[in-house]
């Protein structure tokens, strides 16, 4: 009789379990596991140890000599001196790429032809440059004192090749055009910044920039240039070869002394305001979008530019963070 301090869970429990024993009795699974445990015990587990198996010794080399066996190697001379060639052929290549980059520096002959062709660009804007005092030789515009004044600052800032004193109907606004009105110093300290305060020198160290890696080698190059031909009169009145000898590490100098006379030339020849950009009435040989970008920022000072550069874009975005941004004002 069950234990009437069950619970009625306990009961159901134990009730549960009488089934499943009866069932298994039924099924014989307990005579079955009854049987099993006899033969386990009765089973005795042999500590015998295993018999060693005892490696045998070769009783020659594994590895064999194809010279000793008589097979005929598998690398002969013929293939080595093949593998050979193509070293040679990879480094003959190697030494033909370097010897490009630097064929300007090394080739005495194409240095002398690439020095020629710019003399002739030269003696051309040295005519174009007398051609328009020509034409203003004999006509007679009264200059004002202030008029002299100002161009004799030009005379003083870019030489005595920019234009007679009666070619320019406003020497103030000649003057100004061609003088930068630069952005606050920024602690990026690029290239430009340097040369702002100068639309001529600020072009022509664009122009010698670009495409070179080293900013070292483009603050030298760029220094002994100026130092050497400090305003466009005196780069227009220089011999090619030493402007070649200067600025030749920087590579492509035959369109780097193109843009300086192309540069140089209009600088002085025009007689308005100066102006840069893409329109092909301003196009300026050699000066493309980051020379005009450079030019609007540094020397017009609208940092509110968007250009393409990524050292121009982070200028203009550190300037317009510390309040300097403006717009260009057209004048």
């Amino acid at each position: 009789m069950p234990d009437e301090n069950l619970t009625e869970y306990e009961r159901q429990r134990l009730a549960h379990v009488q089934r499943n024993r009866e069932y298994m009795a039924r099924l014989g699974v307990n005579a079955l596991a009854d049987d099993i445990r006899n033969k386990m015990s009765s089973r005795k587990i042999s500590t015998t140890s295993r018999k060693r198996v005892k490696r045998e010794e070769p009783s020659e080399p594994t590895r064999r000599s194809s010279r000793v066996v008589g097979v005929k190697a598998e690398y002969d001379g013929s293939t080595i001196d093949a593998l050979l060639d193509e070293d040679e052929e990879n480094e003959n290549g190697r030494a033909r790429k370097r010897a490009s980059v630097d064929a300007e520096l090394d080739d005495d002959e194409l240095a002398k032809d690439v020095v020629a062709t710019s003399r002739e660009w030269l003696a051309e804007a040295r005519e174009k440059l007398l051609a328009t005092r020509a034409d203003v030789a004999n006509s007679f515009v009264e200059k004002s004192a202030k008029d002299e004044a100002w161009r004799r600052d030009a005379v003083a800032r870019w030489g005595d090749s920019v234009p007679s004193a009666r070619s320019v109907s406003d020497w103030k606004a000649w003057t100004m055009s061609r003088l930068g009105t630069p952005p606050p110093p920024s602690p990026m300290q690029l290239l430009q910044e340097y040369y702002a305060h100068d639309a001529w020198q600020l072009l022509i160290a664009c122009a010698l920039m670009s495409r070179v890696a080293s900013g070292a080698l483009k603050h030298e190059c760029i220094s002994n240039f100026f130092a050497k031909f400090p305003t466009p009169s005196a780069a227009l009145a220089a011999d090619s070869q030493d402007v070649f000898e200067i600025i030749k590490r920087l590579g492509l100098f035959p369109g780097r002394m193109r843009t300086i006379v192309e540069v140089s030339t209009k600088f002085l020849l025009e007689t308005g305001e100066f102006e840069v950009g893409l329109e092909p009435e301003l196009k300026i040989y050699g000066i493309g979008e980051f020379g005009v970008d450079s030019f609007e920022i540094f020397a017009r000072g609208d940092v509110r530019r968007k250009p393409k550069d990524c050292n121009l874009q982070s200028f203009c975005a550190w300037q317009r963070r510390h309040g300097n941004g403006k717009v260009k004002v057209e004048t």
